[in-house]
């Protein structure tokens, strides 16, 4: 059977949240705490609601937004992952999308392709759900495997496609999603090491 891996990239493949969060704290000149690990989504245990809206527009602009380092060794995920076609799905603004192509083939990652989809949506874009994406690149008869670290996103793609392989990265945000049939990995090895037939 034909496979195909999708992988979400904000927080699982590279490293979100400490390149925003030192951007951030420097703009904002605060005192971050060492190690600090986000709460929830919206990063409130340290940033008011106009800080996170004024901070993620000028991270946006800033080089580190396409210099984020990587969550999994680019050249391990290549080896594994490399006999199938890889694409990565991230829900970013798409007029963002070719520099966060660009980072990710920097860090060294390989991939078959790179879109935007996901549950938030952003002025003057159509919307499209994650699921919707994969379901415009799949061929017939193909298998998949997903990972993502927002339980959402994981909830959309199970729905829809109940027989895939489905993964949660745990991240601080998400300890508290507990899910039947959706896999959590606690670090990559979980995913790389899971045995599959393709």
């Amino acid at each position: 059977m034909a496979f195909r891996c999708f992988f979400d990239v904000d927080g699982v493949v590279l490293d979100f949240e400490s390149s925003f969060i030192k951007v951030v704290g420097d703009y904002f000149k605060l005192e971050v705490p060492e190690n600090y690990q986000p709460g929830n989504w919206f990063f409130s245990d340290l940033l008011t609601w106009e800080q996170v809206e004024e901070g993620w527009e000028y991270f946006l602009k800033s080089p580190d937004f396409e210099n984020i380092p990587p969550l999994v060794d680019p050249e391990r995920f290549n080896d594994i992952f490399g006999a199938y076609p890889v694409h990565f799905v991230t829900n970013i603004p798409p007029d963002c999308l070719e520099r966060r192509q660009r980072n990710l083939e920097k860090v060294g990652y390989r991939f078959s392709s790179a879109h935007c989809a996901g549950l938030v949506q952003y002025d003057g874009h159509p919307a499209q759900t994650k699921a919707e994406l994969i379901q415009d690149l799949l061929e017939d008869n193909e298998g998949f495997m997903f990972v993502d670290d927002h339980p959402d996103n994981c909830i959309n793609v199970h729905e829809n496609f109940p027989d895939a392989e489905v993964w949660l990265m745990s991240r601080a945000h998400n300890q508290d999603f507990n899910h039947s049939v959706i896999r959590r990995a606690l670090h990559w090895d979980d995913i790389m090491k899971h045995p599959r037939e393709v």
